[in-house]
């Protein structure tokens, strides 16, 4: 049985699909290391074991922040938001020096934008008269599909979800099944490589695990584990020039408040 947790470049694609929801909307600690005598009984584990065990930890999140910088095409975006699996969702993703603020209750969503985050995402021009009315006032998508990507929980962790590949073949010829849709795992599949685990360090005040691992060959993409039980992946790095970046995973199963913007400061695209 090969176990293997899909998180490489998974997660910085979703995070990529923000940018691509966005582009619709417009048209949208110091580490030190630790030696055997300090080394937790989770940290000598073996990477399949370590990843059995942070894909469990995150399946079962219920809400979390995801902080960081990506590159989608290899232009930067950093992201700060709050989400949960009720389909709440609060924060913002800046783009270029200009931030995009999100709001998401349920199938509704509300993003409002600085001017230069507008012309970046625009395929053309927009008038300057636009772009003043854009930046003061919230746009409000309800039951739109792309823009119900912007703040998907669900779809986020299910790229933490161990993958059987023995069982798969066998089952399905090769097609992914598990909790995740039969597509998307494959794609998650065609990325698989094994996973190293590296040293015990200390990051934010707790103990994590450093897993590890090279697609191709290409580059490096990373994982910090928990030590302590729930074991949550912390933090993720992909040295990819294209979509890589660093994103962090923190305030688990916090809840959180999404303020509606008042009517009066909303428009319906």
């Amino acid at each position: 049985m090969i176990d293997r947790l899909v998180i490489r470049g998974d997660v910085m694609r979703k995070v990529q699909k923000i940018v691509v929801a966005l582009s619709v909307a417009c048209a949208a600690t110091g580490c030190s290391v630790y030696d055997d005598l300090t080394t937790s009984d989770f940290a000598k584990q073996d990477g399949d074991a370590i990843v059995a065990a942070a894909s469990e930890a995150m399946l079962d999140v219920q809400s979390m922040r995801i902080t960081g910088q990506a590159r989608s095409k290899g232009n930067q975006v950093f992201i700060d938001l709050r989400l949960d699996r009720e389909d709440n969702c609060t924060g913002a993703v800046r783009l270029g020096g200009s931030n995009i603020d999100i709001r998401r209750v349920g199938d509704r969503v509300w993003l409002k934008g600085e001017s230069g985050a507008y012309n970046r995402l625009s395929s053309t021009p927009l008038p300057r008269y636009l772009l003043e009315k854009l930046s003061t006032t919230w746009l409000l998508f309800e039951d739109d599909q792309e823009m119900r990507r912007l703040c998907d929980l669900e779809d986020l962790l299910q790229s933490f979800e161990v993958v059987d590949l023995v069982e798969d073949d066998e089952s399905d010829g090769g097609k992914g099944k598990g909790k995740g849709k039969g597509k998307d795992r494959t794609d998650d599949l065609s990325g698989d490589v094994p996973t190293t685990v590296g040293d015990e360090t200390s990051e934010d005040g707790q103990k994590v695990v450093q897993l590890s691992g090279s697609p191709g060959g290409q580059h490096e993409e990373l994982a910090w584990v928990r030590s302590e039980a729930p074991h949550h992946v912390v933090r993720l790095e992909s040295t990819s020039t294209q979509d890589g970046g660093s994103i962090a995973f923190s305030e688990f199963d916090e809840e959180f408040e999404v303020e509606v913007p008042k009517d009066k400061d909303v428009m319906r695209p």
